[in-house]
């Protein structure tokens, strides 16, 4: 289900077994052709830092040492700062697609970033900030004029996206990039036997002289890695680039949840191959291995996500992004430059609602309470009864649901562990809970 319709939604959904309360009351806002970009964190109790920062594949690499905890038992930690003689260092990641030759040849010399993430790591707490850039963003490319953001890297390699960045979003140098080839998702996604992913719509798109087709229904697929390709470039929605990002981080977060488990051990090898064959960075192998065994402690809640805010236009008859200077410079300060404490940030928790009180509206009341003290809101919805007399948290970090718990609204609510498939914490409203 797309953040779009989950976040914004008012009324509560109709159980299959019951009537709803009437939520005619509580109109739903109608969707815009192109939306404002926001703030959207990292969700997912299981997701682990590292493949956000390093965005597919070789995060599969470093994820597997962090995660195959057995496999670096007894195995000095790093002490990172000393390891990189800084107390922080910033990444760029940038992921590129093919190209191919009248021939029908693939290359990818001259390739464009499809994907552009800055990546701030405070060596010392491990807080992580994480920067999605839009592609299309209108920006003064050195030494080659104006032009689209992803033309950067094909004018000049990563070192012409970096001075770009720096020049158009006053970001700070960056210390580090890795160039992902488009390949690395699809051989990671297949080296691992393939990848579980709720498809949030029917997607169909053709296109032969990019080797790219995309047919997939909306629902629960096992997908293979050119599906899961397929479904992070799908673009030609209403959303366009920007729901694009929003799934790309989704298989992120899958991804991760695929390998930590235990019996991703018999891929390491063929990973590995994968990372090795499709990344090009200037960090030294060392240093990968270094990140791994040293940010093994990184939990969904010490990574921070933020997108550069960026305004729709035209400019010589081409549909592209303008930058919200004012909004980017706040967000490029406060995630590429500052950091974060290692304090609880709500924002980093994904929150499901459903109202299980059978009052009209109460999940959504619940939703927008836990919003404006700073919770994101994944989904309203309708339990599978409304005769709950108790208030229920459900979620499988004990310490992010205490956390939860200290701004219910509810006394003594009760509270279980265990998996929230598409957030962190489910909340069912019971009878207990009064709406204002």
């Amino acid at each position: 289900m797309s953040e779009e319709t989950t976040d914004e939604r008012l009324g509560d959904e109709q159980p299959a077994d019951q009537q709803a309360p009437d939520e005619t009351a509580a109109p739903e806002s109608e969707p815009q052709p192109l939306p404002r970009p926001r703030k959207r964190t990292i969700g997912l109790a299981v997701a682990l830092a590292l493949l956000c920062i390093f965005a597919t594949a070789v995060t599969a690499y470093v994820t597997v040492k962090g995660g195959i905890r057995q496999a670096l038992e007894g195995v000095f930690t790093p002490d990172l700062p000393t390891v990189f003689g800084k107390d922080q260092i910033r990444v760029l990641v940038m992921g590129v697609d093919d190209s191919w030759t009248d021939t029908d040849e693939v290359y990818t010399s001259q390739s464009r970033s499809d994907t552009n993430i800055a990546v701030s790591i405070d060596l010392h707490s491990h807080q992580i900030g994480v920067v999605s850039i839009p592609r299309d963003l209108w920006v003064d490319i050195p030494k080659d004029g104006y032009g689209k953001l992803n033309e950067a890297i094909a004018d000049g390699g990563p070192e012409r996206t970096e001075a770009t960045l720096e020049k158009n979003l006053s970001t700070p140098p960056f210390d580090y990039y890795m160039v992902l080839n488009i390949n690395a998702t699809k051989e990671v996604v297949d080296a691992i036997g393939g990848l579980d992913v709720d498809v949030e719509k029917d997607m169909d798109y053709d296109d032969n002289w990019g080797h790219l087709h995309i047919h997939l229904k909306k629902g629960p697929h096992h997908l293979d890695g050119d599906q899961v390709v397929g479904y992070i470039r799908y673009r030609h929605d209403a959303e366009g680039d920007f729901g694009r990002m929003r799934r790309q981080r989704q298989v992120v977060q899958l991804l991760v949840k695929r390998l930590k488990d235990p019996s991703i051990a018999m891929h390491v090898v063929p990973l590995i191959g994968v990372v090795r064959q499709n990344v090009r960075t200037n960090l030294s192998f060392e240093q990968m291995l270094d990140l791994a065994k040293g940010l093994q402690d990184v939990t969904p809640q010490m990574v921070h996500e933020a997108e550069v805010p960026a305004n729709v236009g035209w400019t010589d008859g081409e549909s592209v992004l303008f930058a919200d200077q004012s909004q980017a410079q706040s967000i490029i300060h406060k995630y590429l430059v500052v950091g974060f404490s290692n304090t609880f940030d709500p924002s980093t928790v994904h929150v499901k609602v459903e109202n299980g009180s059978g009052t009209p509206g109460a999940a959504s009341a619940m939703a927008d309470y836990l919003r404006r003290r700073g919770f994101t809101i994944v989904e309203t919805g309708n339990a599978s009864t409304f005769n709950n007399p108790r208030t229920k948290i459900t979620g499988a970090d004990q310490k992010v649901v205490a956390e939860v718990v200290k701004d219910l609204p509810v006394h003594d609510p009760a509270i279980a562990v265990g998996t929230v498939q598409g957030g962190d914490v489910d909340i069912v409203v019971g009878q207990d809970y009064r709406t204002q």
